[in-house]
């Protein structure tokens, strides 16, 4: 084993309570490789007349182990031996041959290693005095280990694994021609890796702030900071210039970062003997993570309790590539710190197969079915079953109704879309017309849907039965159709024309369309019916206005198979919905994980035998429900679907198998055929894998943008730098590439929430509440409890205001699903020293009150 040498380092030992305040002194190691034959019966005498005693051991390794292979034990059993055995300082001496040997020293109370060393092996030295200990800003952390104290920089968590142990492992990788570059350049090692190291960790997450020390005999604590619009040979001087500026650490500062100058280190004479210092591989740990060039490897040295050996191979490699994009002279906004086996893995990951759909808009498919086989059964729901010829032509007669109102193309008519057959005829003759629809689900409050009227500048409202309420639109009944003929209006519509808008909450306080085209939903069925088989008779269990009721619905009837509608009573009652999954012999469901748990537990063998697939979507999926379906309905299929109503329905998935059962989170998986999924940073750079970022969506299924809302239009829906033409979608949602190249998600970047399956904006209901003028203060979050999750509003109000009128003011504009399942009233909200809400406080805060 071939053993560099290096400058003697210090290594700080955390105390065996871990808590450096425990009044435990710090501890330091020096090594050596020393030339000379040694006089142990001197040096013996010599460490035997100090008091208190320096003990001195001696090792033989002549006959073995003279490679190196045993150095990094000895120094980690010294090293503990030590924390046993407090004192000033120990000494191992380890026999290499005849005339050569190692020499490990450990000192506390900022007593250096070297000046012992030279104490030891000098006749008529005095003993060294322990030095003042640190100073300046670095002196609260002095010895504290990786991450203690308020200060100490903290790392990427993709780099972090646990407490720090004291132990160190070297890893090695091929660095190429890294060294020669950098001597051709002209550039300190220690401040290039000190540039690609602060650039490297800003794009894992980290701050570009971050503080690294380099490891020398006089240590200094730097800040290279990272500016995205100089260039990589600018970003190198400057982190020369802050490295000849660093600030002085002590030498036993524990940095959670450190870096080692480049350069052989010079053998020190020292009477009888020549010391030269080297870095011992596998050791105590010097640092968190030490990082220098040896050679044509770049070298790591990591505490094992800290960092995983896995990760930091990542880091090394990573790190290697930055420096190269600095070397390049790269503008610094593009080197992502992507390895290229892991932009070509990334690559690969973040498209959907290829996929060839029909260039026809939505309704025309369903007329194709209904020309083919116009006997099929087509949609279901309580009492009645449509035909596709009876689909067609009721849906042709509502087209004939809508056009004799004045809509046609470019226009929108509003639906109250009720659980009902009536529902799915209206939508697709809207379509037929040449509209868009704009499904309103009844049950919203009457305010909440004269918004959604109002802003959608829908031009009629088309409804089975008058709302009870004003709108501010007229009002085309369901029985108007009736006696109309019932062939093809033949208006003319194109893929490109929009086909409908679905609202959902907005984070303004205002719930916001999305403008979907024909040619992005029919793009999203193409790709679901890759995926799995062919529905034979498919229940539909969301709402009608939420999008994954049209995916599944749309999916049946281009495909040619039967939409199952559960009514309003068996969509809420248990045993109600177990009676039609009885009668409707259903094949396919596509629901939310919290509905289709419903249907595990109602529906008996015989029923579940029948399932061919199930897809579930809009909120955590639970290993639970997993292990349930793999018990009950081992050969259907489990997919767990992923994508927002921008981008038409979905856009991952993935098939859960007994890994998810197991407890494993549970990913989102990868792109379905023709769609593109990306993780990518602020800059629109691509992360490494294992690194979280914001997940961005494109392909054909990405819908034009929000309706009327040019702005935040513009701001969510960005043009794709991965593919000329194309456009990326900001879900705003969190999210990481696992090594198996599955998408997994963490949460949001907003303040954005799913309950059963609805999005909500939080700051949308924190407005509605704060409508009432008792209301001083509010704020609203979910708290995931053993019951699920609960949306729940703390409150401060005034004087005589009570809770039960808070409750009844909410409930004018917000949608059952948007109200706080709790409202729990304080004197005053629980704040930081810096003055925002203290959500840690409330998330743990005992609550009271009862469902809005």
């Amino acid at each position: 084993m071939s053993v560099p040498p290096a400058r003697p380092a210090a290594v700080p030992r955390p105390a065996p309570a871990g808590d450096p305040a425990d009044g435990r002194a710090c501890l330091t190691t020096g090594t050596w490789v020393v030339d000379g034959r040694p006089d142990l019966r001197a040096l013996r005498a010599r460490v035997a007349g100090r008091v208190p005693e320096v003990p001195l051991t001696v090792h033989d390794l002549v006959t073995g182990g003279a490679d190196g292979t045993e150095w990094g034990e000895l120094v980690r059993e010294e090293t503990a031996a030590a924390e046993v055995e407090p004192g000033p300082a120990r000494v191992l001496l380890a026999r290499l041959g005849e005339e050569r040997f190692l020499l490990v020293v450990v000192t506390t109370d900022a007593l250096p290693p070297a000046a012992v060393l030279r104490w030891l092996l000098t006749d008529d030295s005095p003993f060294p005095a322990a030095g003042a200990g640190p100073e300046g800003p670095f002196a609260d952390l002095a010895g504290a280990g990786t991450g203690a104290g308020d200060a100490a920089p903290e790392l990427p968590a993709v780099l972090g694994a646990g407490r720090a142990s004291g132990n160190a492992r070297t890893l090695r990788v091929p660095a190429g021609q890294a060294v020669v570059r950098l001597g051709a350049a002209g550039v300190p090692v220690e401040a290039a890796l000190a540039a690609a190291a602060a650039l490297l960790l800003v794009r894992c997450g980290g701050s570009p702030g971050t503080s690294l020390v380099v490891a020398s005999d006089s240590p200094v604590a730097v800040a290279p900071g990272v500016t995205e619009t100089e260039s990589g040979a600018a970003a190198l001087r400057r982190a020369g210039e802050a490295v000849a500026s660093g600030v002085p650490v002590p030498p036993e500062f524990r940095a959670a970062l450190a870096l080692a100058p480049g350069g052989e280190p010079e053998p020190e004479r020292i009477g009888a003997y020549t010391a030269l210092p080297v870095r011992v591989p596998d050791a105590v740990a010097h640092h968190g993570l030490l990082v220098l060039l040896e050679g044509d490897r770049l070298r790591v040295d990591h505490d094992t309790g800290l960092h995983e050996e896995r990760a930091v191979a990542a880091f090394a490699r990573r790190l290697l590539a930055v420096l190269d994009g600095l070397l390049d002279d790269r503008p610094v906004q593009e080197i992502d710190g992507v390895t290229a086996p892991e932009r070509a893995a990334l690559d690969g990951w973040s498209r959907g197969r290829e996929l060839s759909f029909s260039g026809l808009c939505l309704h025309t498919l369903v007329e194709e079915h209904a020309a083919r086989t116009p006997d099929a059964p087509a949609v279901l729901c309580g009492d009645t079953e449509l035909t596709y010829r009876q689909l067609d032509e009721d849906a042709n007669r509502v087209a004939r109704q809508l056009r004799a109102a004045g809509v046609g193309p470019g226009r929108l008519v509003a639906l109250l879309t009720e659980r009902a057959a009536w529902s799915v005829t209206a939508m697709l003759g809207a379509l037929k017309s040449g509209a868009a629809y704009v499904p309103i689900e009844p049950t919203y409050p009457p305010e909440r849907i004269r918004h959604i009227l109002a802003d959608s500048g829908a031009v009629a409202l088309l409804a089975r039965r008058r709302p009870e309420f004003s709108v501010p639109v007229p009002v085309l009944p369901a029985e108007g159709a009736a006696g109309l003929p019932g062939t093809s209006p033949g208006v003319p519509v194109t893929p490109d024309d929009p086909a409908y808008v679905i609202y959902t909450s907005g984070s303004t306080g205002e719930p916001k369309g999305i403008g979907v085209h024909h040619r992005a939903i029919v793009a999203s069925t193409a790709a679901r019916a890759a995926a799995g088989p062919p529905p034979g008779r498919d229940l539909v269990l969301p709402p009608l206005c939420f999008d994954g009721a049209a995916g599944g619905m749309f999916w049946a009837l281009t495909s040619g198979g039967a939409v199952v509608l559960p009514t309003e009573t068996e969509a809420h009652d248990p045993m109600a919905l177990r009676k039609l999954l009885e009668s409707a012999a259903v094949t396919h469901i596509h629901a939310v994980p919290s509905h289709y748990r419903i249907v595990l537990q109602v529906a008996d063998r015989g029923v579940l035998g029948r399932f061919s697939m199930v897809a579930v979507g809009g909120e955590p999926l639970g290993p639970d429900i997993v292990a349930e379906h793999l018990r009950l309905c081992p050969d259907a299929p489990l997919f767990n679907d992923y994508g927002p109503t921008e981008c038409s329905v979905w856009a991952t998935t993935h098939r859960c198998g007994p890994a998810e059962a197991a407890g494993a989170a549970i990913p989102i998986g990868r792109p379905v055929p023709g769609y593109r999924a990306y993780v990518l940073d602020s800059g629109l750079r691509p992360v490494p894998p294992g690194v979280p970022g914001e997940i961005h969506l494109g392909g054909p299924g990405v819908a034009r943008g929000y309706h009327r809302r040019a702005a935040l239009t513009a701001e969510r829906f960005l043009p794709d730098p991965f593919e000329p033409g194309g456009r990326l979608y900001r879900t705003g949602d969190r999210g990481w590439w696992d090594d198996d190249g599955r998408l997994r998600i963490l949460g949001r970047v907003d303040h954005q929430v799913k309950v059963r399956g609805f999005r909500i904006e939080l700051g949308e209901v924190e407005t509605a509440v704060r409508r009432h003028p008792a209301v001083t203060d509010c704020a609203v979050l979910l708290r995931r409890e053993d019951a699920g999750e609960r949306l729940i509003a703390f409150v401060v109000l005034g004087a005589g205001a009570t809770a039960s009128e808070l409750r009844e003011k909410i409930a004018e504009t917000l949608p059952g699903p948007m109200r706080p399942d709790h409202i729990t009233v304080l004197p005053e909200l629980p704040r930081t020293p810096g003055g925002k809400v203290d959500a840690l406080a409330l998330r743990t805060m005992a609550i009271s009150g009862q469902r809005a």
